[in-house]
C-alpha cells in the first residue's frame, strides 16, 4: 500500500477553518492554473477527499495548496480545495492562505504587504498589513466580476419554477431574488437550501 505525507498548516479565517497544504502535493502538469487544477481533479481529487472530508476534515473546510506561479508577474499560485470540489476561486481560503503563507515565512513578497496571486480564475491581488510575526489584515482584489446571465427559469425540486440571475465573480453563482415559489431564505430550513443548491 503507498503512503503519502502532506504537511498542512491550520487555521481559522474569521471562524471558518482552511487547510494550508505547504508540502506534499503533486506536480502539475499545465501551462495555467486553470490547466494545473484540471490535471488535478483528473488525477489527485483522491488528495481533496482525504483532506477535506472527515475523519480529517469535515463538511465547511476549506483548503488550498501553494505551487509556483505559471505568470512571472505573481508571487505564488493557489489551488482551491474544499468539500464541494475545486473551485477556480476561494476569497476565504485566499485570505487564510495569505495570512499563514506569510506568518511562516513560505511566501518572499516581491512587494512588502501585497501579493499577486495566480489562480484558476485569474490573477488576484492581496494586500495585507502585519505587525511583528502575525498578519493583522488582509484585503484582496478579486477578478473581475460580472452578470453572466439575467432572468432564467429553473425547476426547483419542492418550490416549483423559480427566476435566477446568473453572476461571476471567480466562481458562478445564482442570485434569487423573493418571488411566488420563494419569498425568503427564513421560509426553508439549511437542508432544503443545500439540496436545492
Amino acid at each position: 500500500m503507498a503512503k503519502n505525507s502532506f504537511f498542512c498548516i491550520d487555521g481559522h479565517t474569521c471562524g471558518n477553518p482552511v487547510r494550508l497544504v505547504a508540502g506534499g502535493g503533486p506536480l502539475l502538469k499545465g501551462s495555467t492554473m486553470m490547466e494545473r487544477r484540471a490535471h488535478f481533479l483528473a488525477e489527485y481529487d483522491w488528495i481533496r477527499t482525504g483532506l477535506m472530508f472527515e475523519p480529517r476534515g469535515h463538511d465547511v473546510m476549506s483548503g488550498s495548496i501553494l505551487y509556483p506561479p505559471t505568470r512571472e508577474d505573481c508571487d505564488i499560485a493557489i489551488l482551491f480545495i474544499e468539500t464541494s470540489g475545486c473551485l477556480p476561486m476561494c476569497g476565504h481560503g485566499t485570505i487564510g492562505t495569505v495570512t499563514f503563507a506569510v506568518e511562516h515565512g513560505l511566501i518572499k513578497p516581491k512587494t512588502p504587504g501585497m501579493l499577486r496571486l495566480d489562480t484558476p480564475a485569474g490573477v488576484v491581488v492581496a494586500e495585507y498589513s502585519q505587525v511583528g510575526d502575525y498578519v493583522e489584515e488582509v484585503r484582496i482584489t478579486n477578478v473581475p466580476s460580472f452578470l453572466y446571465a439575467e432572468a432564467l427559469t429553473v425547476e426547483c425540486p419542492g418550490l416549483g419554477e423559480i427566476s435566477v440571475d446568473v453572476a461571476y465573480g471567480g466562481n458562478f453563482y445564482a442570485i434569487v431574488e423573493p418571488q411566488k415559489n420563494y419569498r425568503d431564505m427564513a421560509d426553508h430550513s439549511a437542508g432544503d437550501l443545500i439540496a436545492w443548491s
